[in-house]
């Protein structure tokens, strides 16, 4: 099968990301908003206890945050919700019936709904928290640069691996809903376990130094606090490429358990309409 299928199913599903302007807008606000009282919590542990010896400084833990922010609509929180509607009328049948490769085409869109939601978010709030920030006085609280130009490299090359690794947990999701036939059980298992495996409610590195190790190793790590410490220069257990292994090794085994999955359910598959 062609790639121009696959091409068509991401682009669709990008214009509708890219649809909802005001929805951006008001999702950036929501964004800075927790983004600063992260900020505010940070700022007082770090001064009320300067001797602690975290992993991370300051600085390091303010970007951390803002680029969290930025990439919250990244997260896999549940299915695709074109997925869970057709699950739920009946229409998930006519996916079946297209001459392409299931998997693929709904990764294609999964993909293109989580950057079509981040990419704008995370270009504007980069430009808020970072330049606008500085000009407006608040250099240290602002969004810092990347520790070098090698980890800006590493760093571009970690959110890439971490887009794809959040679509293909979407699709485990994808998968789960063509078999529960309902959307519910995917965002109610998926939102709670993304936003506190990620890194979300409070950076990974940051957790007792017992479950640090853990922690970098599950693959939600990989999606956003991977690329986040490659961009920050901060150290990772393995190394840079230790870490750029652990994204590959879960995309890979994802994958194939994941087909797999899909292959059991499809062959099983029972069919409602609403």
């Amino acid at each position: 099968m062609k790639p121009r299928a696959y091409l068509t199913a991401f682009g669709l599903q990008w214009k509708i990301g890219l649809r909802y302007r005001i929805a951006v807008v008001a999702g950036l606000v929501a964004q800075m908003w927790f983004g600063a009282i992260s900020l505010m919590a940070y700022a007082a542990v770090y001064h009320h206890a300067p001797d602690v010896g975290a992993p991370l400084t300051l600085r390091q833990a303010m970007t951390y945050t803002w680029l969290q922010q930025s990439l919250f609509t990244l997260l896999p929180l549940g299915c695709l919700p074109a997925v869970g509607d057709a699950a739920r009328t009946g229409a998930i049948i006519y996916d079946l019936l297209r001459p392409v490769d299931l998997w693929n085409w709904w990764l294609s869109a999964s993909l293109a709904r989580l950057l079509g939601n981040a990419v704008p978010r995370a270009v504007l709030l980069a430009c808020v928290a970072g330049p606008l920030a500085a000009l407006a006085g608040l250099g240290a609280w602002s969004l810092a640069p990347p520790a070098s130009p090698g980890a800006a490299l590493l760093a571009a090359a970690s959110f890439a691996l971490g887009a794809l690794l959040s679509a293909t947990i979407v699709m485990l999701w994808n998968v789960m809903t063509a078999r529960t036939l309902s959307p519910l059980g995917s965002y109610a298992i998926g939102t709670p376990l993304a936003v506190l495996l990620s890194g979300m409610l409070l950076p990974l590195p940051l957790y007792p130094e017992w479950a640090r190790i853990v922690l970098v190793l599950q693959p939600f790590a990989g999606i956003t606090d991977i690329p986040i410490r490659l961009y920050l220069g901060a150290s990772l257990p393995g190394g840079p490429l230790g870490a750029l292994g652990v994204q590959i090794f879960w995309l890979v085994a994802m994958t194939l358990g994941g087909r797999l999955w899909m292959r059991r359910i499809i062959d099983r598959l029972e069919v409602q309409g609403a």
